[in-house]
Parts: structure tokens; C-alpha cells; sequence
């Protein structure tokens, strides 16, 4: 929000969340392979209106679903992270079902900004999101550092 001096009022975290979501979307429509939609809108299968960060299909059963979160896991404790995960998991687990629903294979992540300083915080985070399927993936990581932790 802007208020009259032309200061914008929004919290630094919220403008640094939007900035982060537009970087990766412009990223995705750059080198992403297939037909990618930021901001697609989908039908939930409660019936409710929702929106992907990122959708792109590329053939006609196959769709990949990614969320954008700009979750600062340093500053959550552990009961926290693990509540976090547990939604940003439903939410997308929203997004795939609406797309299993309609005969698709679904291929699912997350993308944060950064990992978190610990890295059994990490390790905690991306066992939580695998065990509903979802892959996690930092921003801050290279597909080479990835590998080296593997």
C-alpha cells in the first residue's frame, strides 16, 4: 500500500516475498520448456477459487504445479517449520488434486529464496515436503551443491 507521501507501507518481508515471486516467474518464462502460465487459475476440488504460481504444461497429460514461498525458516522454531510445511503442503496438494481431477500427471514443488543456517532444519524441511511428494528446491543452492548432498 502507498500511502500519500508515495511511501509504500507494505511490510520489507511482503515486499521482498513479491519481489522474490516475480524473479522466479520471469525465470520460468525465460527457460522453462513447455506452456508456462504464471498465476494460473484453478478450481480446488472443494470448489473454491484458487491460483498456481506456476503451471506449465508440457504435453497433454503432464502438468507441473510450483509454489513460490518466501518462508524465512531461520526465524520459525521447529513446531513452527513443521505447522508451516503441513500447510504449504495442503495448499498444494489443493493445486495437484484440481489437476489429477482432470485426468493430469501432476509434477509438484516449492521454491524458497534461501536454505535455511541449519541444515537439520533443512533436512527436516525437505523430509516433511517429500513424504507428501512435493519437491523442495533453494534458490540460493546450485543444482552442483544439490548433487554433493545427495
Amino acid at each position: 500500500m502507498i500511502n500519500m507521501s508515495g511511501k509504500n507501507n507494505e511490510p520489507r518481508s511482503l515486499r521482498q516475498g513479491k519481489k522474490f515471486h516475480k524473479k522466479i516467474q520471469k525465470e520460468w518464462l525465460n527457460s522453462a520448456e513447455g506452456n508456462v502460465k504464471p498465476e494460473r487459475r484453478i478450481i480446488k476440488p472443494c470448489g473454491r477459487k484458487g491460483r498456481i504460481d506456476i503451471f506449465v504444461k508440457s504435453d497433454e497429460e503432464l502438468v507441473a504445479i510450483v509454489e513460490i514461498k518466501n518462508s524465512n525458516w531461520d526465524e520459525m522454531t521447529d513446531k513452527a517449520t513443521r505447522r508451516n510445511v503441513k500447510r504449504q503442503g495442503r495448499q498444494i496438494w489443493n493445486y495437484i488434486e484440481s489437476q489429477l481431477d482432470l485426468g493430469k500427471d501432476v509434477s509438484p514443488g516449492v521454491i524458497f529464496p534461501e536454505r535455511p543456517g541449519d541444515s537439520d532444519r533443512m533436512n527436516l524441511i525437505e523430509q516433511l515436503f517429500e513424504k507428501m511428494g512435493i519437491s523442495v528446491v533453494w534458490d540460493d543452492e546450485s543444482t552442483a551443491e544439490r548433487k554433493a548432498r545427495s
